[in-house]
């Protein structure tokens, strides 16, 4: 059985941190394109940056080629238990390699895993479970976790039970497995009496923070969970762990309310980097779509080539292979069967809601933004107010030379930190910490120190006009008004959004926009989802976009109040270039 952490030295028949480094390598070289689908590519260029990130001096993480190692040989010495192969014992693909390396090699300076979520997504009979069932094993008894309680689970108990199903044949297979730890399968749980340690399934009917305290949680095809209770309760029970990991395994699925499609846009964020999250890592097997943003092309359902980006298995597993290609035949000539097919072998979401922004571009006007020089130049701004209990945004814009430069102030109430902390998806903490988030309130924003920013933007700055949403504060907008502040309603629609949007996108596509890189600004630049009128105006789509948006409807209203200036002198000075952001 594997090296236990107390041994000096790890004798090794394989390199597997060479082979996940070879297969990032060959992710990334473009010889492979239609091997490799382009969330893959990210991951691999993730991997091989944030090695060399590890290795700095001032490095926040540190990457351990033991813990590494010991992942991947301990899953090579655990049985395989459902068909037909050559070798008694796994032998892990490169593609789960990949995986495993970076989840255990990467360590805080304290020991404990960086990773605490992670995201494996793939087409279905790619071994998921297998993988899944090595690493629930491994966090039972090779974490030095006291007392671990490993838990898989789905919205049914049926569906909770394959990944348990599979350890408990692993462990009744291997002798050795049970002498080392002391393991005892039970019908409906595996005890490791070593640390008191227990792994049972769970489904969502039978969820209570009763007893609970997770150390390691497998979430099984999180794509079926029509809520987030399940999730909500597991983390709150887990409160109390140090090294905890949040597995969710899933290959794609029909639209549903449920938490999948807020995990998948996040993981495809923290890929882009659009999030950072050292936390949380992300491997997402799928075909390409089409995206200007990406520079990807639309994959053709029916290229054999081109599933290997959803199915990194299929070229060693030729059965694999043939259930891929029946079912294509008869996605071709039944309707009823497409859906399914596109879903479930190519890993395809069944419908992609598009953002507004091109984020390649946008991210292209990271220019720095000099409030000292833009101190007397006019601006505008633009206040959103449309959440007490989450995000609310004062944003200006000037206008100068045919650029428009951006800076913003965004608030929080405590408590909204505090979800999402507790739910460890975007980063608000960190962002408090840096001074990019100012915490006001608690369960709900004050505005009192929104209204005293204002009042001092006025005194600060060439304000011209603040454009606002009367939804949520009318008396802040009258106090406002009473002290002189210029203020201007900015109706929520496509008349009014419009000719802001045409605007922004026209400065941004052209690299004539400076935001200053500003993460919170990217971040909400990255969830707009526009909508359209009869007309085909344009407005942002609150209840489409995945997440909040407020930093970036500020930005739009404050354009919108500030298209007066743009004059016929302005816009030949766009046109022909004025002075450049630096970049």
């Amino acid at each position: 059985m594997p090296s236990r952490k107390t041994e000096s030295e790890q004798t090794l028949d394989k390199d597997y941190v060479a082979v996940a480094k070879a297969y990032a390598k060959k992710a990334l070289d473009p010889k492979n394109r239609k091997r490799f689908g382009i969330w893959i590519r990210l991951a691999a260029k993730r991997f091989l940056d944030d090695l060399e990130r590890a290795k700095k001096k001032d490095a926040l993480f540190k990457f351990d080629v033991w813990h590494a190692n010991d992942i991947c040989d301990f899953g090579e010495k655990l049985p395989h238990v459902e068909g037909k192969w050559e070798t008694p014992t796994i032998i892990l693909h490169e593609s789960h390699v990949f995986f495993l390396v970076q989840l255990f090699g990467f360590r805080n300076l304290d020991g404990t895993r960086r990773f605490t979520t992670a995201l494996f997504a793939i087409a279905r009979k790619n071994a998921k479970s297998t993988l899944a069932a090595v690493i629930a094993l491994y966090c039972q008894v090779c974490e030095d976790e006291t007392g671990p309680q490993v838990i898989t689970a789905a919205t049914t108990y049926d569906q909770a039970s394959i990944v348990f199903k599979v350890a408990k044949r692993m462990v009744e297979k291997t002798s050795d497995l049970r002498e080392a730890f002391n393991m005892v399968a039970y019908a409906k749980a595996i005890a490791s009496y070593c640390n008191g340690g227990t792994f049972k399934a769970l489904h969502a009917k039978a969820s209570t923070q009763d007893g609970l305290n997770p150390s390691c949680t497998v979430l099984d095809e999180l794509h079926a969970h029509k809520n987030h209770d399940l999730l909500n309760v597991l983390k709150s029970a887990a409160g109390a762990r140090g090294n905890p990991l949040w597995l969710y395994l899933t290959t794609e699925g029909y639209d549903s309310p449920g938490p999948w499609a807020e995990e998948r846009e996040f993981a495809k964020k923290v890929l882009r980097g659009l999030v950072q999250a050292d936390h949380y890592l992300a491997i997402y097997y799928a075909v390409d779509e089409k995206s200007e943003d990406l520079g990807t092309e639309a994959d053709d359902d029916f290229d054999e080539e081109a599933w290997h980006k959803a199915n990194p298995l299929m070229e060693v597993n030729s059965k694999l292979l043939i259930e891929i290609r029946k079912a294509a035949i008869e996605a071709k000539e039944k309707p009823g069967t497409y859906g399914e097919f596109k879903i479930k072998r190519l890993n395809r979401p069944s419908s992609v809601a598009g953002g507004w922004v091109n984020l390649t571009k946008w991210r292209e006007c990271s220019g720095a933004v000099d409030l000292d020089m833009l101190r007397t130049v006019p601006c505008w701004g633009g206040l959103d107010l449309s959440s007490t209990s989450d995000l609310t945004s004062l944003r200006l814009v000037w206008r100068l030379n045919g650029w428009l430069y951006t800076y913003g102030w965004r608030w929080v109430p405590p408590a909204a930190t505090r979800r999402r902390v507790a739910r460890g998806l975007v980063p608000y903490q960190a962002w408090v910490e840096a001074g990019l988030l100012i915490e006001c309130g608690d369960e709900v924003i004050d505005y009192a120190p929104i209204e005293a920013k204002i009042l001092e933007v006025k005194e600060t700055f060439n304000l011209q006009l603040v454009a606002y949403d009367n939804w949520n504060a009318p008396q802040l907008t009258q106090r406002l008004k009473q002290a002189s502040v210029p203020m201007e309603l900015f109706r929520q629609g496509p008349q009014s959004y419009h000719p802001a949007m045409q605007d922004l996108e026209l400065h941004y596509m052209a690299g004539r926009l400076a935001h200053g890189n500003d993460p919170v600004l990217n971040w909400n630049a990255s969830n707009l989802v526009a909508r359209q009128d009869q007309n085909l105006n344009n407005a942002p789509d609150r209840r489409k976009s995945t997440e909040k948006i407020d930093d970036m409807a500020s930005l739009l209203m404050a354009t919108g109040v500030s298209l007066s200036a743009a004059t016929e002198g302005d816009m030949d000075g766009f046109l022909k270039g004025g002075i450049k952001a630096g970049r």
